[in-house]
């Protein structure tokens, strides 16, 4: 079997295959059509092993994709650990019962103010918490990308508007502005 890590790959992987290696001492993923062996990464994943053992032998892209980078494993996944294109076809799709959560964040999504509508990072913040998945929402709501960007802003922030305006500043933060998107959603 050719496990080359480029497009050029003749033969691409099966979901038969990738899915003997569904354990501890051998665990492959599939993300975005692609294989890749994280048996060596499990104990050092920060989410724990457990979410990837719950994947391992399976296409993980769908819980994979709203947490992380796009570029995360080319960039820390030693790329001899990247077996290559998988055969989507031979991969046995799971049978989902249908999330009535799902379907009212579609209809939120729906909904969603257009970006003209957002004044600033806490704007942002509200579209972001009612449309993003709850574990999404979750990783990047606890800083675990930079927290420090964050607060320093709500704190810059919070500072000027405890301090007297100058009288060439608005006096008015931008949150309470007709037609934030906190106001209008």
């Amino acid at each position: 079997m050719n496990h080359d890590s480029n497009d050029t790959q003749a033969v691409k992987l099966t979901g038969e295959e990738i899915a003997k290696h569904n354990n501890r001492e051998s665990c492959w993923v599939i993300v975005d059509g692609r294989a890749y062996d994280v048996t060596e990464f499990l104990p050092e994943h920060p989410g724990g092993p457990k979410i990837i053992l719950k994947y391992a032998g399976k296409d993980a892209t769908e819980e994979y994709a709203p947490i992380h980078p796009p570029d995360t494993l080319e960039k820390y996944l030693d790329k001899s650990k990247h077996l290559g294109e998988v055969d989507m076809k031979t991969v046995e799709k799971e049978e989902k019962e249908e999330d009535p959560d799902e379907a009212e964040r579609q209809e939120r999504i729906a909904r969603m103010p257009i970006l003209e509508q957002c004044y600033n990072l806490m704007d942002f913040e509200a579209v972001a918490k009612r449309v993003m998945k709850k574990t999404a929402w979750a990783y990047y709501s606890s800083g675990a990308d930079d927290e420090i960007v964050r607060i320093g802003i709500l704190l810059s922030w919070r500072t000027e508007a405890d301090s007297p305006p100058r009288p060439s500043e608005r006096t008015t933060p931008p949150s309470t502005k007709s037609g934030s998107a906190r106001e209008s959603w």
